[in-house]
């Protein structure tokens, strides 16, 4: 009876001492390369995931940031399209193209399922597309997980009667949004990571695809 008492109390110990450890949270340091990737930058981004640890005031969220940038095509390709040329996004996309009409707006190029996609050109001299309905082309950059701080600055733009500035609102309200499946992406996403790689801020923008 002693020997299983004796036992029982080394048990006990050593949940006692686990329990103590599981207080205590050491993460590795951030890579250099993905620190010198994204600290002190702002990206457009899609959610493409999110994980939660712990329960009740414990739960910690982790996101899977997917940074996104829009297509662009040299001048000189979109300029010079030729019937059959083919034009592949970054989506994976390809287009076989049927006919390229300029205007003073940019070009309009059909393909053989009467299909279009409008070019506009860039400040820097490319061109960004669209389809029929002005959904950009993205093309995924690279994925990363991203802890979610109590102290991020969520900001919300999204109402379309809102013209003026964002709106600032509280951790559980981009909690909220988050488990209710709200589509995050580039086109109404900004993510910006301070000078060590910490996710700081969140900027959620209208858009008639929200």
């Amino acid at each position: 009876m002693k020997k299983l008492i004796a036992i029982l109390c080394a048990l006990l110990l050593t949940c006692a001492a686990f329990s103590a450890l599981a207080d205590q949270l050491y993460k590795a340091n951030m890579p250099d390369t993905l620190r010198a990737l994204i600290a002190g930058k702002s990206f457009k981004a899609s959610i493409t995931g999110w994980e939660m640890t712990g329960e009740d005031e414990d739960t910690k969220f982790t996101l899977s940031v997917t940074v996104c940038e829009r297509d662009e095509f040299e001048a000189a390709v979109i300029e010079n399209l030729a019937e059959h040329d083919i034009l592949f996004f970054g989506n994976g996309m390809g287009v076989v193209v049927k006919e390229a009409v300029a205007d003073e707006f940019g070009i309009t190029v059909k393909d053989f399922q009467d299909d279009s996609y409008f070019f506009t050109k860039t400040e820097d001299g490319t061109y960004t597309a669209t389809t029929e309905t002005e959904y950009p082309f993205w093309t995924e950059v690279f994925t990363i997980k991203a802890p979610l701080e109590k102290d991020i600055s969520f900001l919300d733009w999204s109402d379309p009667e809102n013209l003026e500035a964002p709106v600032k609102r509280d951790y559980d309200a981009f909690i909220d949004l988050l488990q209710e499946g709200t589509n995050f992406s580039p086109y109404n996403t900004q993510v910006t990571f301070d000078e060590n790689g910490k996710l700081v801020e969140f900027l959620y923008s209208y858009s008639p695809w929200n």
